[in-house]
């Protein structure tokens, strides 16, 4: 397990690394860039970044053109990008998860020399900046680290009579008691996708004792097909089909943020980023009776979902200096203080944002306990909590498109099963 302190929130990853990919030099020419191309995909904490666009600006000289799209959107567009070498993009959105296939693809610049040059660097949460180093070099810097909360509304919990729910086992007990016409008991996303379904479900999978390998990372032989994986299907089913809003088979963040703030869903387990949607006065109706709290466990303990994201720098850009110049202004101490006061953004990647007095207040005043319950999250996270290999974008989408046809009654919880470890199998070549 990881282990961070409060004071520097530091979490120790198990990461992995994979092949290095052709070092580029930056061109001679970028030094001279006034614009930059920035591409993101819309969370708060990016769309708090692009309101913040002409700071950087001021600071700089530069121009940034930030661009915040929706995930699906994105996910083509630098699809489009890298595979076609259009060069269109400066800084891009660096998933953790993504970053082994892209390293092993050619697709992002190294920049250990620039990072290793910041004279602030030991500011920078150590897990994080390390889940970007691949055979020796970095290539992004972390701007998030998102891990897995619950969040519940108090009232309706305490109306029906049951606790806050310390299982998935529970969760079935407790969604039954206070699911009602008015308010569905829980909504989590379903829409199939690595970073979607395969977001949330892991974390009923594995407290149930499931897994993706037989012994991650010396027994890559395919699990997918198990017992405790059907167990955790069976129950996400129910979860989502009995007690879950009309229309739960499409939801995705977007969805499941809104039925939280509307009144339209009583409980959650996601992200940080989202369960902070839910507590956010200024967006939610219901903010003042909703507490966060620990994902459920099972059989296997606590297992929270952990995302690091962070900022890249494609490889062949012109503009590479300039790139790096935003990338360490977005970064920077300052930068995450703004949008950790300004935005729902209490996933910042530098230790010292913590001691910031009016972050402190700000998070105190929607939970006393909430920053220290985000790190007691990423104590208990695994770092391979979704497997870090090239193939994992692959592999999480075909996962994740038979999770989803089984919770939408296209094929049965042990067809899903055997369709995904086939699958998995396929792209393995195993």
């Amino acid at each position: 397990m990881i282990k961070v302190t409060r004071r520097a929130l530091t979490a120790t990853l198990l990461l992995g690394s994979t092949a290095l990919a052709p070092m580029l030099a930056p061109g001679a020419a970028a030094a001279q860039a006034r614009e930059v191309n920035v591409l993101l995909f819309s969370m708060p904490s990016t769309r708090g970044l692009a309101a913040l666009a002409d700071d950087f600006e001021a600071d700089t000289g530069i121009k940034a053109n930030i661009d915040v799209v929706g995930q699906d959107v994105f996910e083509s567009r630098i699809t489009l990008s890298f595979t076609g070498g259009a060069r269109d993009i400066d800084v891009v959105h660096t998933p953790v998860i993504q970053v082994q296939r892209w390293v092993e693809a050619g697709w992002l610049e190294p920049m250990t020399a620039q990072i290793d040059g910041l004279d602030d660097k030991d500011d920078i949460l150590s897990g994080p900046l390390e889940a970007y180093k691949v055979s020796g070099d970095y290539y992004g810097m972390p701007f998030f680290a998102e891990t897995g909360l619950m969040a519940y509304r108090k009232d309706l919990l305490d109306a029906a009579g049951v606790g806050v729910p310390e299982t998935w086992d529970e969760m079935l007990e407790v969604a039954k008691a206070v699911d009602s016409d008015d308010t569905a008991a829980i909504a989590m996303r379903v829409a199939p996708g690595q970073g979607f379904n395969m977001f949330v479900f892991p974390m009923i999978m594995r407290a149930y004792g499931g897994k993706f390998f037989a012994n991650y990372p010396d027994d890559m032989t395919p699990a997918i097909n198990s017992p405790e994986n059907l167990q955790a299907l069976n129950t996400y089913i129910t979860l989502m089909n009995d007690y879950g809003p009309q229309g739960i088979g499409n939801f995705n963040f977007p969805e499941v943020v809104a039925a939280l703030q509307n009144g339209q869903a009583a409980m959650t387990v996601d992200g940080t980023s989202i369960v902070s949607q839910a507590v956010d006065p200024a967006a939610s109706k219901f903010a003042d009776q909703f507490v966060l709290a620990l994902p459920p466990g099972g059989p296997a303990g606590r297992s929270p979902a952990i995302a690091v994201h962070g900022l890249g720098i494609p490889a062949g850009t012109e503009n590479a200096d300039a790139a790096f110049q935003f990338v360490k202004w977005a970064t920077s101490t300052e930068t995450l203080s703004k949008l950790a006061i300004n935005e729902a953004y209490p996933d910042f990647t530098r230790a010292s944002v913590a001691e910031n007095p009016e972050v402190q207040a700000k998070y105190a005043g929607v939970q006393e306990n909430f920053l220290d319950l985000r790190v007691e999250a990423l104590n208990l996270a695994l770092g391979h909590y979704r497997p870090l290999i090239p193939t994992w974008p692959e592999i999480g989408a075909a996962i994740g498109e038979n999770v989803n046809a089984a919770v939408n009654g296209l094929m049965s919880p042990e067809e899903a099963l055997e369709a995904a470890e086939d699958e998995m199998k396929s792209i393995l070549a195993y």
